[in-house]
């Protein structure tokens, strides 16, 4: 329900990441089985908790930046979880299934309430925003977000065709990709479009520079129908026109607005360098930086690398670095592996960050907390060892 982002569904967040913790905790020890499972990402993310911490300790806001250091633990917490627990293949099935569903799911109900028969009223998110971009959120309330998570789901569902799938699990799966491709095509979110037509040309790259991986005749027949798909939607110049008109009513919502608060906000780190203004302090701070003319408050900075540096401070540049080639390294080696469903989650789920690293750019699906858990899961079903054979 709206992503996520209301204080009660943080709660939730919060309470049931606790008692995941506290079951994983109360399993190992009965096991007396504490082995700690090593990733590519352990060492930036102590050195990204120790800068946030200290940048906690310096915040404008120190009780702002004391829950959203406690929600950054959080994600942290899901992303062990993840490599401690899904670490067989049976339960790296179940795991992706469960994102897939989820992305099915949504895209249904988008598609029920874009043409008008939304069958669940609290889900109806008409008063007091845009039409248009309520109908295209689904459960969501924002489009933009709800393109994020399809951004993410596409790609990851188009991996499960290296896993060998045949018969009727082939058709499903077909229907499914393009049940999410619909649904993502009329959210109207360029971005949205823009991010996943990345994230499928990363795995067609892929699959063009790797031999090991199989089955490239059919997925790179889907692949490729879906760039196209995407190349007609992104060139067709009426259709972009019409959705630009209607997303971007307000001037707050434009390209050159966006561009010129980001000049603000370098502006903003250079002024708090080294450690930021604290952790979820920019919709304060930027308030000093906002430039004239804007009729509402910047509450996010639409870039999510630029937000978070600005809060955190620059050395967070280097650490975002480290993990992002920890990462690719690692899923990289994983496109190697003998078994289909490695090779084919990688790929996927490889695909589905690189996605969202590159709507980042504009956006802050990062700041999403149903979408930064995705992410999470994705960055962790990379990062973590090979599952065993059970």
């Amino acid at each position: 329900a709206l992503a996520s982002v209301q204080g009660w569904a943080v709660s939730v967040i919060h309470l049931v990441t606790l008692l995941a913790l506290a079951a994983f905790l109360f399993e190992k020890s009965l096991a007396w089985d504490w082995k700690w499972i090593k990733t590519p990402l352990d060492k930036p993310i102590l050195i990204l908790l120790i800068l946030v911490m200290l940048s906690t300790l310096f915040s404008i806001d120190k009780y702002t930046s004391i829950w959203a250091f406690i929600l950054l633990c959080n994600y942290i917490i899901i992303y062990y979880l993840i490599v401690h627990i899904f670490n067989t293949r049976t339960r790296l099935r179940h795991l992706v299934y469960s994102i897939i569903s989820v992305g099915a799911f949504l895209s249904i109900f988008g598609l029920l309430k874009k043409f008008g028969a939304n069958p669940f009223p609290w889900w109806d998110y008409d008063i007091g925003l845009n039409r248009e971009l309520a109908v295209s959120s689904s459960t969501y309330g924002n489009p933009n977000h709800f393109a994020g998570y399809l951004a993410m789901a596409i790609p990851l569902m188009m991996g499960m065709f290296f896993t060998g799938l045949r018969g009727g699990k082939l058709v499903l799966s077909v229907l499914l990709a393009l049940l999410m491709l619909i649904a993502l095509t009329l959210s109207i979110s360029r971005g949205g479009w823009a991010s996943t037509f990345v994230g499928m040309v990363f795995m067609l790259t892929t699959l063009l520079t790797h031999q090991y991986l199989e089955n490239k005749k059919i997925v790179f027949i889907i692949v490729g129908g879906i760039l196209f798909w995407m190349f007609i939607v992104l060139a067709n110049r009426p259709v972009v026109q019409e959705l630009l008109t209607i997303k971007e009513g307000s001037r707050n919502s434009s390209v050159q607005a966006r561009v010129l608060v980001w000049r603000k906000q370098v502006d903003m780190v250079r002024d708090h360098p080294f450690l930021g203004t604290g952790p979820g302090t920019f919709s304060t701070m930027f308030t000093q930086y906002q430039p004239p003319g804007f009729n509402s408050r910047y509450f996010m900075a639409h870039n999510d690398y630029l937000h978070f540096i600005s809060e955190v401070g620059v050395p967070l540049i280097t650490i975002m670095g480290w993990m992002i080639i920890g990462f690719y390294l690692k899923g990289t080696a994983k496109l190697k592996n003998p078994s289909r469903l490695i090779r084919g989650t990688a790929l996927g789920a490889m695909s589905g960050v690189t996605a969202l690293l590159f709507f980042s750019i504009f956006d802050f699906n990062l700041h999403i907390p149903a979408n930064a858990i995705l992410f999470t899961v994705l960055a962790a079903l990379v990062a973590s060892p090979l599952p065993t054979t059970k």
